[in-house]
């Protein structure tokens, strides 16, 4: 899944121009039951997940064509990915993208896709109330996604 891909980013408090009104505080903790979690992450039937920040380590200007990415998280393990108006290229050529989502190790991992060639599991970092942080490898490069469902 390219939404929640791995990434790795830092805590933010502001956008590092200055600039803009995105304000967060990356989150450190995990619900306490998968059920929980599950919970947190369809909110009950869906939840839509928008990115906050996304950063692939060593490549700059990556992040600009993550940040219209909307991931629609549906309670029957079933994901709609919206790449937005500006895509990345290769993996995210395509602008909707359907798929699978299942939680793994007590909520401390999500694997989207399993047994298809798009395969992908992404560590959780921490998911409270509306926001979730993820981090995984891609090309062997660290990458990290904070995605909030605050409309």
């Amino acid at each position: 899944m390219a939404l929640i891909s791995s990434c790795n980013l830092t805590q933010l408090d502001t956008p590092a121009d200055g600039e803009g009104s995105r304000s967060f505080i990356e989150p450190a903790t995990l619900p306490a039951t998968v059920d929980a979690f599950e919970n947190e992450f369809h909110g009950g039937s869906q939840k839509t997940w928008r990115t906050l920040s996304f950063t692939l380590a060593g490549l700059d200007g990556l992040q600009d064509c993550r940040l219209d990415d909307v991931m629609l998280i549906n309670a029957d393990g079933t994901y709609q990915y919206d790449g937005g108006e500006t895509l990345c290229r290769a993996e995210d050529s395509e602008r909707i993208r359907t798929g699978t989502w299942e939680v793994n190790d007590d909520g401390r991992s999500i694997t989207f896709d399993r047994g298809t060639v798009r395969e992908y599991t992404t560590t959780v970092n921490g998911l409270e109330s509306d926001i979730i942080s993820v981090s995984g490898q891609y090309i062997g490069l660290a990458i990290k996604g904070i995605y909030t469902s605050a409309e």
